[in-house]
């Protein structure tokens, strides 16, 4: 059967379309579910899935009692069918979820997609091009803050996850506007609100407005716990950051190496801005037994903290 690529694309705003978008974000990028299905192509471009790999993993999952199914996704036809939202059922996805072994979370958020939640946004493509401009909601003061950023085995980001504590500095506070520097995403929402609407920022920062589960009043606190899924394209600087403007108390960062791809050297790091940064300052660190490298700050006052690291000639 001939070989066709199925490549990251814009997203448009339905479910049956953001649950295919997760799923190839699931299957394109470095990581168990991509080694799964290269296993059975003659040739893996990056950034691209196979749909006959794809199709031949169906078929070896699929249990003998269904042989006489009328469309299985069995052929690379019908897996293009699925992976761009037309041919996406919920029956369909569980043969996806069981064939490429995904995990409770991945498996939790794609039905909770395809269910029409919003709790649970993709964004990915070049459906922000023409949306220019800041979120209209002030910006809360930050109390609290632990983040965890994860690298997959590629040396990319995969995944990071912020628990914030905030309080409202005006009278009538509905959102929080969350930031990042690339444009192929997940963001879920676990406590504390829904998934709003996405804007771009600057050129290189786009933006997700967290609508809060009730409006805070002046002085007024929450907690907001978030995960999000990364999908890059091109490799971004070997740089985990966080920008504070005023005074940030109790912030805890966490970086987490796959132990197929570790750095040759780690360090902790302040920045002079967010765009086209100097660093400024640096101390080495070392990786525990996780792979991991952490800080905790008593408080930040208006500067750019954070982790950066270098990978050897051999991995960068």
């Amino acid at each position: 059967m001939g070989r066709a690529g199925v490549s990251l694309r814009p997203v448009k705003d339905d479910r049956g379309a953001q649950a295919a978008a997760y799923l190839r974000l699931l299957l394109v990028r470095a990581g168990e579910p991509r080694s799964i299905w290269t296993k059975h192509a003659s040739e893996a471009r990056a950034g691209e899935i196979d749909p006959a790999a794809v199709a031949e993993v169906l078929r070896a999952s699929r249990e003998p009692d269904t042989a006489d199914l009328a469309e299985p996704p069995d052929s690379a036809a019908s897996v293009l069918a699925v992976l761009d939202g037309t041919g996406l059922s919920a029956g369909t996805l569980e043969r996806f979820i069981e064939a490429f072994d995904l995990g409770p979370r991945h498996a939790t958020r794609l039905r909770s997609i395809l269910r029409g939640s919003d709790s649970v946004r993709v964004i990915i493509g070049n459906e922000l091009a023409e949306l220019h401009g800041q979120s209209a909601a002030p910006r809360p003061e930050t109390l609290a803050v632990h983040e965890l950023h994860t690298l997959g085995p590629d040396g990319l980001p995969a995944e990071h996850q912020a628990i914030q504590v905030i309080r409202s500095t005006v009278e009538q506070l509905d959102a929080y506007p969350y930031r990042f520097d690339t444009d192929e995403l997940v963001v879920e929402v676990v406590r504390g609100g829904r998934v709003g609407d996405t804007y771009r920022v600057t050129d290189k920062f786009f933006g997700v407005d967290i609508l809060l589960d009730r409006p805070l009043g002046l002085d007024e606190t929450t907690l907001v716990h978030f995960r999000t899924t990364f999908g890059y394209r091109t490799p971004p600087p070997p740089e985990f950051r966080r920008g504070v403007r005023g005074t940030m108390h109790d912030v805890t960062m966490w970086l987490r190496f796959d132990p197929q791809k570790l750095p040759a050297r780690v360090f902790l790091g302040r920045w002079d801005r967010l765009d086209d940064p100097t660093l400024v300052e640096s101390q080495n660190l070392e990786l525990d037994d996780d792979y991991s490298a952490q800080a905790r700050f008593e408080s930040v006052t208006d500067a750019i903290v954070g982790f950066g690291w270098e990978w050897d000639d051999e991995t960068g």
